[in-house]
């Protein structure tokens, strides 16, 4: 959406900022329109401590009219623009109230967008959005191009203003929440997405509207659009984009990323693939990491880096905070931290990527009170399941259910998952870890969502690692 100014509010105009978020894209909005010369109102439902120190970090900004606490249609008062939280959803009735009035809607990544000079490529999909925009960030980093990385992931770009350049590339993380209210005049240089599976029904009420939203960004793209060549969503996605470069876990043909005996390689003409790193010179565990680095290497070429660069970052790569990988050996049992799950296929993945017994800790809210779902996919992995919060004794239910050994069979397989339920994560770690003998795996991964317990699944995340450090002083103590 580059050089579109009726995008953005003018200088002058009386601009709501609704929802403040606790990851910086309020904030960052609130200073871009202050930067600009608008007038700004902020509200939030919340006066708590959090947002009481985002407002204390802006309190150089003197003119902005702080309506924490309130959410009175009143606030819309006298305003021409409204920025909505992508957490806040259309039916909530300061939305509505803003659509009824006429005023202009937009959101924090939409004014990115807008303003920003440089080439912007965007990563969506289910799971894996952070790691392969950051890893297509390092490689091109690593191949000398201009690059800034945010969105999603936990940093606005609007931050980053006083850096933004003609030429640069900024990677953009972007979530079904925010592109279902993505402009339909913004546009994107590549779009690149994950695996688009079943998530967030809770928000869109239908997996195609789920589905939908994701799509919007095929729709936004330009010159490129990124995806598994398997993944029947993605395929079926209308997009004008120059071209359409697919990744799969086979010797890559043309215009594709796959992989060439045991090598991660591109092809994006008709030329042999160029070889970049054996797949076991990741440091990232599990067949989905693979596809993550497809992924990032596809568009890091469709952007002009070169192979070794890309094979130098891939190979560098280390698992993200919270995403799967080996944090500790107890008593000769290893714990692996998959924090991020909140849905059951990365759980599944996980479970996948590890080897001999595996004791699972999951639970929380469930979205869509699937429970059979997520017990199907997670039963043929699992030693044992220790379960915590809301989701424990349904899905305990479920596991205890009986269920076809195959696909095509009518034969039932009684499921003998030993299974324990409790109130709390520590306490359900604490019996897997118990449970547990030297050799064994012990798997975090929640697999529902934190809202019945949490703020949010980093605070849950957060917990865990309290956890482990408690045990580790304990085993380093003889204890």
């Amino acid at each position: 959406m580059n050089d579109s100014s009726q995008f953005l509010p003018p200088a002058g105009a009386t601009v709501l900022v609704h929802g403040l978020g606790r990851f910086g894209g309020g904030r960052e909005a609130v200073r871009f329109l202050a930067r600009r010369g608008c007038r700004v109102r902020v509200a939030d439902k919340s006066a708590g401590e959090d947002l009481r120190q985002i407002q204390q970090q802006l309190q150089d900004l003197q003119e902005i009219d702080w309506r924490l606490g309130q959410e009175d249609p009143a606030l819309l008062d006298g305003a021409d623009w409204f920025v909505a939280n992508p957490a806040v959803p259309d039916h909530h009735a300061l939305f509505a109230a803003a659509r009824q009035r006429g005023l202009a809607i937009t959101q924090e990544v939409d004014l990115f967008l807008a303003a920003y000079p440089g080439t912007v490529v965007a990563v969506t999909g289910t799971n894996g959005k952070s790691t392969t925009s950051t890893l297509l960030h390092a490689a091109l980093l690593r191949s000398g191009a201009d690059a800034l990385l945010g969105g999603n992931i936990g940093h606005s770009l609007l931050a980053d203003e006083a850096r933004w350049r003609h030429g640069q590339i900024a990677v953009l993380e972007i979530s079904s929440f925010q592109l279902e209210r993505l402009h339909p005049a913004a546009a994107v240089h590549g779009a690149v997405f994950t695996r688009v599976l079943k998530d967030h029904l809770d928000r869109h009420g239908t997996l195609s509207a789920y589905h939908a939203a994701k799509g919007r960004l095929a729709v936004a793209a330009r010159d490129f659009v990124v995806h598994a060549a398997d993944d029947p969503v993605a395929c079926g996605y209308a997009s004008t984009a120059r071209s359409r470069l697919q990744f799969a876990d086979t010797t890559p043909a043309p215009h594709s990323a796959g992989v060439d005996h045991g090598y991660l390689a591109t092809r994006l003409e008709r030329g042999p693939a160029e070889r970049l790193l054996h797949r076991d010179a990741l440091r990232l565990l599990g067949q989905f990491q693979v596809e993550n680095a497809l992924a990032a290497a596809l568009a890091a070429r469709a952007l002009g880096a070169a192979p070794h660069p890309i094979a130098l970052a891939l190979a560098q790569a280390a698992p993200l905070p919270f995403r799967l990988q080996l944090v500790a050996v107890l008593d000769g049992v290893r714990i692996y931290d998959n924090g991020v799950s909140t849905e059951v296929a990365s759980t599944r993945s996980a479970l996948q990527a590890l080897n001999g017994r595996i004791h699972w800790v999951g639970g929380g809210k469930s979205k869509d009170g699937d429970y059979a779902a997520v017990a199907n996919g997670v039963r043929p992995y699992l030693a044992s399941a220790h379960l915590f919060g809301a989701a424990a004794e349904p899905l305990a239910r479920a596991l205890a259910e009986a269920v076809p050994e195959a696909a095509n069979s009518t034969a039932l397989q009684t499921a003998a998952v030993p299974t324990s339920i409790h109130d709390r994560a520590p306490a359900a770690l604490a019996h897997a870890l118990a449970t547990a003998r030297p050799g064994d795996a012990v798997l975090w991964s929640p697999a529902f969502a934190s809202f019945d317990q949490y703020a949010n699944f980093r605070e849950r995340a957060l917990e865990f690692h309290s956890w482990l450090a408690t045990h580790r002083a304990a085993s380093a103590a003889g204890g």
